[in-house]
């Protein structure tokens, strides 16, 4: 894969360009509310195009309220505040006279509690509900809150079956509510907590008839002690983890049923399980996307007719990648006019792009495809076994989103997508035009530049949120796709201002974006930070940040979780550090072979891209090749340990956040993510040990600091305990520091906690690279 060799956001890259941001503090970054102000969260379309919900707090304070706004334009109004609502009941706190201790409920959870949640619109887009302290209400947009329920036992998933019936589930099950009647219909009676057999899934078709669900059977599940220090007594829950098996159930929504119908499909090879379940147009027929054969082959089944006599499984595409099936191939969306159509995403070309496939009926349709009772004509109640597949797009970019258009079908049909088209580092809107024989008429009309996220189309109208890089994401509508100008362009309206001005008035150090060629040949894309007034005749200390997650992209004009990393990269530079932050091998947004590099070595062509990086900087941007540092999270964390560890003539120091320092231990909290990567433990032994930090403790010669929260319930502080306990073996004890977190799982939350890892980080680097 070749990306550009250079290439720019704004413009030509002058050392002139660069304008200080205001001198930021450790404590100024990681504050709350935040110096960035707060997102809006929680978007919700209405079905009818027309306006849009959202949650967010002026102050940047919790808890959130919510918020409505036309898709038009013009000013937001709250429609719903937490003060409307009644304050739930908790059952009295004993008096403690030994208070003199740590307060566990303190002002900060409690803020955090009883948050709204879970919105969602009827049909007509007249009312919503939602969930507030387990139970459940009901809204109409300008009316009074109602309570629909008061119990112990909490509603959630709450959604419209039509416009006077609500689905929910209580204790793992399905029930259905008529707000008219205010009867119950209990729907599912599969889930057990006891037995370990839960009811996931749920998807309803379009007219509410019919419900699909997954029902899952994780009594091969291990568990996973997370202890609790913080209380008087120490207390230890327990997560599960591990391979579930999976099958399908539909059902009547109307309770006319005591049994479900069970979908009957081919059974699967190895581990296995079901990434989407979608209705096709008539109501009736199912389409179930399954990946098994241990995360290697997906299957997309068309299942017509569910339940009935004539019910029939096509096999619409089969894929086996011998790495991993790509997250992306997960795009499934039936045409919602052609109940024989569907386009899907697959990597088969290299980039995730878009395929329709079109079914055939043995003989001709008789009646609207839209109606459920439509038959196929008599002397052929059969679809042929092989469906007909177009590539609809192409080309080294992949397509992210995709949705039918409502308003137009047959031989002009339209598909909307978010595509890298334009660049690695932004997302464009593009509309296909599909001709009656498959093939596709791609038009961009996007003018806005930046990262879109969290698209949504109903009606004619489409949502999304546009971020820069030193600019937050707001909301925006483009209220009509259809009505374009002479140019060919839509043109989006600003729905939220969420950003406060004093963070709109402070000038940032410019990022540059490049690419670095690797040592085989390929294109690193690469983000750049230097001081004001950057001097090639001086020598600077440099910091290279590694992105978490693994298949995460971050080097985007655009806003991210990682925005406390953007403003500490940023107090690096004041202090006098040259920043790198890189998409290494593995990383997102840059086709399957970037993607699958990874394979069975982790710490292999992703650790390459880190030391030609450093190497690629020392050579061009002055840096002091013995002042290099290194920090990450997560999988950022990962991959400092064994920068630390493996390659010490690169590293001067190496601050690890929550790492994974054995794989094994992973693959007991995500068996999913870490099979794709390194198959099985027992079978694989060795991609194990070579992938795992822990295994090169004894090469440590280097500063590491180790930062890990006790409640981590994803990479546990198992990890980091197993480390430390190995470099005390080792006689280490001069090369590593460590700090654990008592409160925090893997994503802090305390701003006290943030400032906490920080401050230790910059005095860290400060003390080791100047």
């Amino acid at each position: 894969m070749k990306l550009r060799p250079f290439f720019f956001l704004f413009a030509i890259y002058l050392s002139c360009s660069y304008a200080a941001a205001q001198n930021l503090t450790v404590r100024d970054i990681m504050a709350e509310p935040s110096i960035a102000g707060m997102r809006a969260e929680g978007e919700k379309l209405s079905p009818d195009g027309s306006k849009v919900i959202y949650l967010w707090n002026p102050e940047g304070k919790l808890p959130r309220d919510l918020y409505m706004v036309s898709t038009k334009g013009g000013p937001s109004s709250v429609v719903l505040r937490v003060s409307d609502l009644p304050v739930p009941s908790r059952t009295p706190e004993k008096e403690n006279k030994l208070d003199y201790g740590l307060v566990i409920r303190d002002d900060f959870v409690r803020e955090r509690e009883n948050q709204l949640g879970n919105f969602e619109w009827s049909p007509d887009s007249k009312r919503l509900v939602f969930s507030y302290a387990g139970d459940m209400y009901l809204l109409t947009p300008g009316g009074k809150p109602a309570r629909l329920t008061q119990t112990q036992v909490p509603e959630t998933a709450l959604r419209f079956l039509d416009n006077d019936r609500v689905l929910y589930s209580q204790n793992g099950n399905l029930f259905v509510w008529s707000l008219t009647s205010n009867l119950i219909t209990q729907i599912s009676r599969e889930s057990n907590p006891q037995a370990f057999i839960s009811v996931t899934t749920a998807t309803p078709n379009k007219v509410g008839s019919l419900l699909a669900y997954v029902v899952s059977d994780s009594s091969k599940f291990k568990p996973l002690v997370v202890p609790n220090y913080l209380d008087e007594f120490v207390q230890a829950s327990s997560i599960r983890r591990g391979w579930s098996e999976q099958k399908i159930l539909v059902v009547p929504t109307d309770g006319s049923r005591d049994t479900p119908f069970e979908i009957k499909l081919p059974k699967p090879e190895g581990v296995s399980n079901f990434r989407r379940l979608v209705w096709a147009a008539d109501n009736r027929s199912l389409i179930a996307d399954r990946v098994d054969k241990d995360t290697k082959r997906r299957q997309l089944f068309y299942i017509r007719n569910v339940g009935a006599k004539d019910e029939q499984i096509i096999l619409v595409t089969e894929e086996t990648d011998e790495k991993w099936q790509a997250p992306l191939s997960s795009i499934v969306e039936p045409n919602p006019n052609d109940t024989l159509q569907l386009f899907f995403g697959s990597e088969k070309a290299g980039y995730n792009h878009i395929y329709l496939a079109k079914l055939e009926a043995e003989t001709r349709p008789i009646g609207s495809v839209s109606d459920p009772s439509a038959r196929v004509a008599d002397g052929g109640d059969t679809l042929k076994k092989d469906a007909r597949i177009t590539q609809l797009t192409n080309g080294n970019w992949q397509v992210e989103w995709a949705k039918w258009s409502t308003s137009a079908s047959g031989p002009n049909a339209v598909v909307y997508s978010s595509t890298s088209e334009s660049g690695a580092f932004e997302r464009k809107f593009s509309r296909l035009s599909i001709d009656a024989s498959g093939k596709a008429v791609t038009e961009r009309f996007d003018p806005m530049s930046g990262m879109k996220d969290g698209p949504q189309y109903e009606a004619t109208t489409m949502i999304f949120t546009n971020s820069r890089w030193n600019s937050p994401g707001e909301l925006f509508a483009i209220p009509n796709v259809f009505c374009v100008d002479c140019s060919g362009m839509v043109y989006a309206t600003k729905l939220t201002s969420t950003t406060p001005k004093s963070w709109a008035e402070r000038n940032w150090n410019s990022p540059k974006f490049e690419s670095i060629r690797s040592r085989d040949g390929k294109y690193i894309p690469a983000k750049i930070y230097v001081p004001a007034k950057f001097s090639n005749k001086k020598k600077y200390p440099m910091v290279i940040f590694v992105h978490g997650a693994g298949y995460l992209q971050n080097v985007i004009d655009g806003w991210n979780n990682y925005y406390r990393e953007f403003m500490f990269n940023q107090l690096l530079t004041q202090k006098g550090y040259v920043v790198v932050d890189i998409d290494y091998r593995g990383s997102a947004g840059y086709g399957r072979d970037w993607r699958t590099d990874v394979y069975h070595f982790l710490g292999g062509k992703d650790m390459d891209d880190h030391i030609d990086a450093i190497d690629y900087m020392v050579k061009n941007y002055s840096v002091n090749p013995t002042k290099v540092g290194v920090y990450g999270g997560s999988y950022g964390g990962f991959m400092a340990e064994m920068l630390a560890m493996r390659a010490p003539d690169k590293v001067a120091a190496a601050a690890a956040l929550r790492p994974v320092a054995d794989w094994k231990n992973y693959y007991a909290s995500s068996p999913g993510y870490t099979a794709q990567r390194l198959g099985f433990p027992d079978k694989n032994p060795e991609a194990y040990k070579r992938s795992s930090p822990i295994t090169y403790a004894d090469k440590l010669e280097r500063p590491l600091l180790i930062l890990h929260g006790m409640s981590d319930d994803n990479v546990h502080a198992q990890d980091s305990i197993q480390l430390i306990e190995k470099l005390i073996r080792l006689g280490k004890t001069q090369y590593f520091e460590t700090m654990l977190y008592p409160s925090e799982n893997h994503a802090f939350v305390r701003p006290q906690s943030w400032t906490d890892e920080y401050e230790r980080i910059l005095a860290f680097f400060e003390k080791h690279l100047k």
